[in-house]
């Protein structure tokens, strides 16, 4: 082993990292501050990105990348869950459940792997990571989560805010036809 990867992975190991749940903290103080929910997490997104690649390389010791990807999809939904329980609103909690469930679904699951191939530079997810670049991972599940969105949340989703009645759609009662006189 090359003394530069045996230090690498040295200081993969034992370097300062983000405490894990300042990601969610963020999330539930930007939804509290009254930012809409698809405002906050966009907000976030790069903090929450942080930590689940952070997360994901402490536990990640060599070998696949596949095992990789699933560690930073589990860390991105955990964070997603712990935030929306630290809420009282039912209905972004709900919103925010929905979207951790999204990040377990086939189409950010293929997303995020296409990201994490073009950080590492590898072809598929079965090959073994020899260097994991966490400055350009982060980068590409940043991007991924921001554009995203879309797919996590709903347009009613990322509408709403903490504390905001759900707004009701009103039907105008049309004009009765006019009763034939008899």
């Amino acid at each position: 082993m090359s003394p530069l990867t045996t230090l690498s992975t040295v200081w993969r190991q034992y370097r300062p990292r983000p405490d894990p749940h300042s990601g969610s903290r963020q999330l539930v103080a930007a939804l509290r501050d009254g930012a809409s929910l698809g405002d906050a997490l966009q907000q976030t997104a790069a903090l929450l990105a942080k930590i689940s690649v952070h997360e994901a390389a402490a536990r990640f010791d060599g070998g696949v990348l596949a095992l990789f990807i699933v560690e930073v999809r589990d860390s991105l939904r955990r964070q997603l869950l712990e935030a929306s329980a630290a809420l009282v609103d039912a209905p972004v909690t709900t919103a925010l459940r929905s979207a951790a469930k999204a990040v377990n679904e086939d189409t950010f699951v293929q997303h995020l792997i296409n990201s994490l191939l073009a950080a590492t530079d590898l072809y598929v997810e079965s090959m073994p990571v020899q260097y994991l670049n966490e400055t350009r991972c982060r980068r590409e599940v940043t991007a991924l989560f921001q554009r995203s969105l879309c797919v996590l949340l709903t347009r009613t989703d990322a509408a709403r805010r903490c504390g905001e009645r759900s707004r009701r759609v009103e039907f105008i009662p049309m004009p009765q036809p006019s009763r034939p006189g008899i």
